[in-house]
């Protein structure tokens, strides 16, 4: 029987101790990524403005974001996006079944106390949204995207104001307003966690699948 020489001993306990080194690093990695968000969004703060008979709310849909990564103990644990502007605007009308049609814009401007004002051209908000059901029985919405992103500054105009000369078509005939939607400037937080391991198991099971995000959130279903 041939004994190992303690140069060969020293050797194979190296290994024993990369290997085991190894596996205590593998551990030690987070099983779970967390992303943090942060959504930077102009909301409403009075009550939704009525033209014929319809509510009407202003939804902004920040289109840029900027990453980082999130550590702990020295250990990539997850990474941090905030969700800025410039914006996409949405305008969404809130009605009743059998009574409104469809609503126009005809004019459209975004203005701020500190002398910002940022009129729309009319290709911007051309079309007609017509007025359709919701999930709430009776309660019908009509939604309009407008064409340019609006670019603000989100150190200066924290406090804006919307205002837009509609059109809304009911059933017993033409009605026209004028919108004054007041905005500000809110950020809102989500903390999202991945587990590692359930994650790469459902891509392994789902490798010949792509998921397609949506370009845009969903319409709300109410004027609140």
């Amino acid at each position: 029987m041939i004994s190992a020489s303690p140069a060969q001993h020293q050797a194979a306990i190296l290994v024993v101790m990369r290997l085991s080194f190894s596996l205590l690093c593998f551990l030690l990695l987070p099983s779970c990524v967390h992303l943090l968000t942060s959504r930077f969004e102009y909301k409403a703060t009075s009550p939704a403005p009525s033209v014929g008979g319809s509510a009407f709310r202003a939804e902004f849909i920040p289109q840029h974001s900027e990453s980082g990564i999130a550590l702990s103990a020295m250990v990539v644990g997850g990474a941090v996006v905030a969700e800025v502007g410039p914006y996409l605007v949405r305008l969404h009308a809130f009605g009743k079944d059998g009574d409104q049609r469809w609503f126009e814009i005809k004019r459209f401007r975004i203005r701020s106390s500190d002398q910002f004002e940022a009129p729309m051209e009319a290709r911007g908000f051309a079309g007609r949204a017509e007025f359709q059901p919701t999930k709430t029985a009776g309660l019908t919405r009509a939604s309009l995207l407008l064409g340019p992103h609006v670019h603000l500054d989100d150190k200066k105009q924290r406090d804006i104001v919307l205002e837009a000369d509609v059109e809304v078509m009911r059933s017993g005939g033409l009605s026209r307003g004028t919108l004054r939607i007041p905005l500000s400037l809110h950020k809102t937080k989500r903390r999202d966690s991945t587990f590692i391991c359930a994650e790469l198991w459902h891509d392994m099971r789902h490798r010949d699948s792509m998921d397609i995000p949506e370009a845009l959130p969903p319409p709300p279903e109410t004027a609140d």
